[in-house]
């Protein structure tokens, strides 16, 4: 309900800039807006730590559903300061959301319960624009009251959960604690290289999945219609990742679905990158989807179990505090490498990610 009421502000937000006939920069600033948002996730980690976070999330969907009606309103100021804070309740609702669902599924049982509620997540995101274009166009009301009512369901849900057992600090407020949760990634021996890889398969992913219009639309000169169903095929590859990550770490190891995860990476940029029809493409986006889910749910859940639960807000906001950092440099090599020769970037994705693996392999065995 969260994902579908987030889908029902976010896609009318976009269009109203788009369609308000101002600048090309004012048509772009939602997408920037979530973009910062997604850098704020240091010191919102703070207060997953500091606040039960059952009750922080109840409140901040209560806000963010107070916030829905927002869409209601025409001058681009008032747009501006809604989407500027929905979008940064989003982010401290996903810092939240990560570290309260490692409070309750344990640390054992963390990779499965990460996979099935992933999947569900990917289930509604595929389907929420559509929807919510389909809304766009009967009424301008629709989608602001139903993404009202779908927050408010979330934030009840919430509130109906048990509490998580993680203790929540008393102390005063220090500066540094902003930044434990980066410090404690990079201290810990074995989580370094998954933080490491983890943030490489981000990088790629947003690389590749930048290109797929470029590729399809203009170098394969191939229809919208196509596009559609190559982003279906990498949405049903996450789909699948997702659960299937989750469901099979445990019988499988966590360490040869990892090092299947970046392989599947490796062979899905190479079938793009050499692509000559856009059924290569296709296969190529299903397989990305498919090997980065699982790599992402079964490495999240490394990183959450390991840490200590007082520091799980901070540990997923600094994570994803330096993914959202990296990942739009993916897009903007990939264009440039682009420029120079179509396969480049896709080469240059897949080699990160055979790499990982080989290394991967060689400290297991070592």
């Amino acid at each position: 309900m969260r994902t579908l009421g987030e889908g029902l502000f976010a896609l009318p937000l976009y269009l109203l800039f788009t369609l308000s006939g101002g600048p090309a920069w004012q048509a772009t600033l939602p997408f920037a807006l979530q973009r910062i948002a997604s850098l704020l996730a240091l010191p919102l980690g703070v207060l997953a730590d500091r606040i039960p976070r059952r009750e922080l999330l109840a409140a901040t969907l209560t806000l963010q559903a107070l916030i829905a009606p927002g869409l209601l309103l025409k001058t681009p100021i008032l747009l501006t300061l809604c989407g500027a804070l929905f979008f940064t309740l989003s982010t401290l609702t996903g810092v939240t959301a990560s570290a309260y669902l490692a409070d309750l599924a344990g640390r054992e049982d963390l990779e499965r319960v990460r996979g099935r509620v992933g999947a569900v997540h990917i289930a509604v995101d595929t389907l929420k624009d559509p929807f919510a274009g389909l809304l766009v166009t009967r009424t301008t009301y629709l989608p602001s009251l139903l993404s009202f009512a779908a927050f408010l369901g979330a934030a009840f849900l919430y509130r109906s959960l048990p509490s998580e057992k993680a203790p929540t600090p008393k102390k005063r407020f220090r500066l540094t604690e902003v930044w434990e949760g980066v410090r404690f990634l990079w201290q810990a021996p074995n989580l370094r290289p998954i933080v490491v890889a983890e943030a490489t398969y981000t990088f790629v992913f947003a690389l590749g999945v930048s290109l797929l219009p470029f590729l399809l639309l203009r170098v394969l000169e191939e229809s919208p219609l196509v596009y559609g169903i190559v982003s279906s095929l990498l949405g049903m590859g996450s789909f699948l990742g997702s659960l299937l990550g989750g469901e099979l770490s445990k019988r499988v190891g966590r360490g040869k679905i990892l090092v299947l995860a970046l392989l599947l990476g490796c062979g899905a940029f190479l079938s793009i990158g050499g692509a000559t029809h856009w059924i290569w493409v296709g296969l190529g986006a299903f397989l990305l989807g498919l090997g980065s889910l699982a790599f992402f749910v079964v490495a999240g859940a490394i990183r959450l179990g390991e840490a200590p639960p007082e520091l799980r807000g901070r540990v997923a906001g600094g994570f994803l505090f330096l993914s959202g950092a990296l990942a739009p440099l993916g897009p903007l090599l990939g264009g440039a490498l682009a420029g120079v020769a179509l396969p480049f970037p896709f080469l240059l994705a897949g080699g990160l990610l055979l790499g990982l693996a080989l290394l991967w392999r060689r400290g297991r065995a070592a």
